[in-house]
């Protein structure tokens, strides 16, 4: 508990030092015995990746092969905070619910309708379930291919920002308390066809694996009139 407690203080540590030199020298007085006890000799921190040769300088930043199996061994008196991620594409993205749960739709006149028509305005709907209170939270809205956004409104009240790109609307939230939100896109359809609308997704911005989102579907663009279901 001590050695987690230490290492907490030493993460609060930005930019080289603490808020100023009156706490810098209580924690140091704190920890300091307890960390020069544990390596009297003050051996510095390295990390060895598989068979690579040992990591003395940090911050390091390096790429390790995705079929590989990844072995990370650390000496040293000093903690060395460690982040492994990857990227990949997703050709079908399933639904994930958890903290939140995410559904779009649209609607015309108050209906919803599965069906598009060019030339007609549409309102992108985004329901957002948050099971628990959550604070710094994204989400992110695609539009589907064949559609312009009919206006780019900036919305008040649970959020504090959206921004407007080519592909896909993002809300950012200061902070959610667990309850329902709804969030609403305009769009004009001008392209007919069929395209992917990729799924809608809710996630907190400093631990994005704590998310949620829709499944992929495909929403048509006709030059007929809307269909209401």
């Amino acid at each position: 508990m001590l050695r987690k407690i230490r290492g907490y203080f030493l993460e609060k540590r930005k930019n080289g030092h603490w808020k100023n030199t009156y706490e810098s020298s209580l924690v140091l007085e704190t920890i300091l015995p307890d960390v020069l006890s544990e390596d009297p000799e003050h051996h510095p921190a390295r990390l060895t990746l598989g068979d690579q040769a040992p990591i003395a300088a940090f911050p390091y930043k390096g790429e390790w092969p995705a079929a590989a199996t990844m072995k990370v061994h650390k000496t040293g008196s000093l903690p060395v905070y460690f982040t492994a991620w990857q990227q990949y594409w997703n050709e079908k993205p399933g639904s994930v619910s958890g903290v939140f749960n995410v559904r779009t739709y649209f609607e015309k006149d108050e209906k919803t309708v599965d069906r598009l028509r060019a030339g007609e305005p549409v309102l992108l709907r985004a329901d957002v379930q948050v099971q628990a209170d959550a604070d710094y939270v994204m989400i992110e809205i695609p539009i589907p291919a064949g559609c312009s956004y009919e206006g780019k409104m900036q919305e008040y009240g649970s959020e504090v920002h959206r921004e407007y790109f080519k592909n896909k609307v993002s809300i950012f939230c200061a902070s959610l308390r667990a309850g329902h939100y709804t969030y609403t896109v305009r769009l004009m359809p001008r392209w007919s066809g069929v395209y992917h609308l990729n799924p809608a997704k809710a996630e907190m911005m400093y631990f994005p694996v704590i998310y949620g989102r829709e499944a992929l579907r495909d929403v048509k663009i006709t030059e007929e009139g809307l269909q209401n279901r």
